[in-house]
C-alpha cells in the first residue's frame, strides 16, 4: 500500500523469517558462524538460544541458504509432536518415506543406512529443530540417542536446537544432564542496542530498495528503540505501522508522533510524559492537600492541644503521670503556613525507580510482552491510554523538546532478562551506551536484590530505569550514539 510512496521495491518490516533481510551485527555473526562450525565440522548437538523475535528462525533459514550444497538438512518448525511422528517427517524429507505400519526400529534402521550413504558420498545430514522450548523429555532423551548414530571418528547426524531462553532450564533439568553434556557448540542471540536500531531500519529499508536519508528522525528512533527493547519483531511491527500511519497523512518522515501512534496500535503504549493539563492537576492536588494539612494544624495550634507532639504515656494503672509541661507558644498563621511549604518537594525531573526491583510490575512496570506476535520478555510498560503524546515541532525533522523529560520515569522501567554469562557492565553498555558510575548507580538502585553486580544469575529479571530526555538533549548518564 504504501511501497510506492516511499520508493520501496517491497515492503521492508514484513514479519517472515526472510533471510534476505536478516541483519548482522556481532551478535548474528557470532552465532552464524557458531552454527557454521557446528554443522560443518560434524559436532553432533548445537544450540540456538534466543528471546522470542529475536530472529532465530531467519538465523536458521540464512544458514540453510549458506551450507554447502552436499549437506542435506532437514528443518523442522513444530517439535510439538510424538518421536515417531518426527523420524518419520525426517525421513520423508529425506526422501526415504516409511512404508505404512512401519514401526520405530525400522525407521531407525532406514535412517541409519541413509546417513551412511550420505557419509559415503562425502556429504552430511543436519536437523534443525525450530521452537526446541516444546519438545517435551522423552523426545529431548530419544533425540540423544538418535545421536549414537556415528562412526568410529564422526558424527553422521547434527542436530540444531533453537529455542527460547526456557529452553535453557529444560537443559539444566537433571534427568536429562546426558543431553546437556553432549552440546559441544552454543550460540545466543541478543536484543539489538539503541545504536543498533537505526542501523537495523536503515538495512531493512535498503534490503527493500529504499532510502532511509531522513526517513526516522532521532527522536522516533529513540522512542522505538525504548518501546520495542531492541526485539527486531517489536521493531518490524512498530515500524510497519508508523509507516501506514505517515502514508495516510501523506507525511514522508516518521516522527516521535507516528511511532507513538504505532505503539498504541500494537497496544503497548508509551508516553515519556504527562500532559501539560496532568501536571498542572498534579500541582493543584498537592496545593489543596497541603493546603487543607495548614489549616488542620492552625486549628489545632488555637485550641493549644497538639496530640502529635504530647509524650505517649502506657495505658494501665501503673503508668506514671507526666508532668504538666508549659505550653510552647502559639504560632503565626505565618510560621504554619511556611512551615507546611517547607517540606521537601520530590525532583520531578529525577529518573525514579522502584521500591524493589523485583516488585515493580505491581506499580505498572513492565512485564513479558506474552504474545507470540509481537514480542518476548524484554518490554516497556504501557502508559495509561488517556495519556495525550508530547506534542511535535512541524517541520522537516522532530528534535526532542523539553516537554519529552520523563516525570515519572518509575512508570516506565524496561525488563529485561538476564542471559548466561551477562555482567552488570555489559547491559548497560547495551541499553545506555555506557557503563558510568551513574549508570550503575542507577541500575543498582532499582534492583535491591543485586548484592554483587559481577555476579548475575541467568534468567532473573533486572529493572533498568529510562534514559532521560531533557531540554532538547539525552541525559547526563546516556551518550547520544546517532
Amino acid at each position: 500500500m504504501y511501497r510506492a510512496f516511499f520508493g520501496f521495491r517491497e515492503k521492508p518490516f514484513n514479519l517472515t523469517p526472510d533471510p534476505k533481510f536478516l541483519y548482522l551485527n556481532a551478535s548474528y555473526r557470532e552465532a552464524l558462524a557458531a552454527l557454521h562450525y557446528g554443522v560443518g565440522e560434524r559436532k553432533g548437538f548445537v544450540s540456538l538460544i534466543g528471546e522470542a523475535g529475536t530472529g532465530k528462525t531467519t538465523l536458521l533459514r540464512r544458514l540453510l541458504s549458506e551450507i554447502p550444497r552436499e549437506t542435506r538438512s532437514v528443518l523442522v518448525i513444530n517439535p510439538a509432536i510424538g518421536f515417531e511422528e518426527m523420524l518419520r517427517f525426517i525421513l520423508t524429507d529425506l526422501g526415504r518415506t516409511p512404508a505404512p505400519g512401519a514401526t520405530k526400529l525400522d525407521m531407525l534402521e532406514v535412517l541409519n543406512a541413509e546417513l551412511l550413504d550420505t557419509l559415503a558420498r562425502g556429504g552430511n545430514v543436519v536437523v534443525l529443530i525450530d521452537e526446541a522450548q516444546d519438545l517435551t523429555i522423552p523426545v529431548l532423551e530419544e533425540l540423544r540417542l538418535l545421536s549414537n548414530l556415528e562412526t568410529a571418528k564422526e558424527k553422521i547426524l547434527q542436530l540444531v536446537l533453537a529455542g527460547q531462553p526456557e529452553f535453557d532450564g529444560i537443559l539444566a533439568r537433571p534427568e536429562i544432564r546426558q543431553l546437556r553434556q553432549r552440546i559441544s557448540v552454543r550460540a545466543r542471540l541478543r536484543p539489538l542496542a539503541r545504536s543498533e536500531v537505526k542501523n537495523y531500519v536503515g538495512a531493512r529499508i535498503a534490503a527493500a530498495g529504499g532510502d532511509v536519508r531522513g526517513l526516522f528522525t532521532s527522536p522516533a528512533l529513540f522512542r522505538l528503540w525504548w518501546f520495542s527493547a531492541g526485539v527486531p519483531r517489536l521493531v518490524n511491527a512498530a515500524c510497519d505501522n508508523a509507516l501506514v500511519t505517515a502514508y495516510a497523512r501523506g507525511k514522508r518522515t516518521i516522527g516521535w508522533r507516528e511511532i507513538g501512534e504505532a505503539m498504541r496500535d500494537l497496544r503497548r503504549q508509551v508516553s515519556w510524559a504527562p500532559s501539560r493539563f496532568g501536571r498542572l492537576l498534579t500541582l493543584l492536588t498537592a496545593a489543596i492537600v497541603g493546603g487543607g494539612l495548614a489549616l488542620g494544624a492552625l486549628a489545632l495550634v488555637r485550641d493549644g492541644h497538639l496530640p502529635f507532639l504530647e509524650p505517649l504515656v502506657a495505658p494501665g494503672p501503673t503508668a506514671t503521670p507526666v508532668a504538666t509541661q508549659t505550653a510552647p507558644p502559639t504560632a503565626t498563621p505565618t510560621e504554619i503556613a511556611a512551615t507546611a511549604t517547607a517540606a521537601p518537594t520530590p525532583d520531578v525531573g529525577a529518573v525514579g525507580v522502584p521500591a524493589d526491583g523485583d516488585a515493580a510490575t505491581a506499580s505498572g512496570a513492565p512485564t513479558a510482552i506474552g504474545s507470540e506476535d509481537v514480542g518476548s520478555t524484554v518490554t516497556p510498560s504501557s502508559a495509561p491510554s488517556g495519556t495525550p503524546a508530547p506534542t511535535e515541532t512541524p517541520g522537516p525533522t522532530d528534535t526532542p523538546a523539553a516537554s519529552v523529560a520523563p516525570e515519572d520515569a518509575s512508570a516506565r522501567n524496561l525488563r529485561i532478562r538476564v542471559n548466561d554469562g551477562d555482567t552488570l557492565t555489559d547491559i548497560a553498555v547495551r541499553y545506555y551506551g555506557n557503563a558510568g558510575a551513574r549508570v550503575l548507580a542507577l541500575i543498582r538502585a532499582a534492583n535491591r536484590w543485586l548484592d554483587d553486580p559481577d555476579v548475575l544469575l541467568s534468567g532473573k529479571m533486572l529493572t533498568l530505569p529510562p534514559p532521560r530526555i531533557s531540554n532538547g538533549t539525552y541525559g547526563d548518564h546516556v551518550e547520544r550514539s546517532e
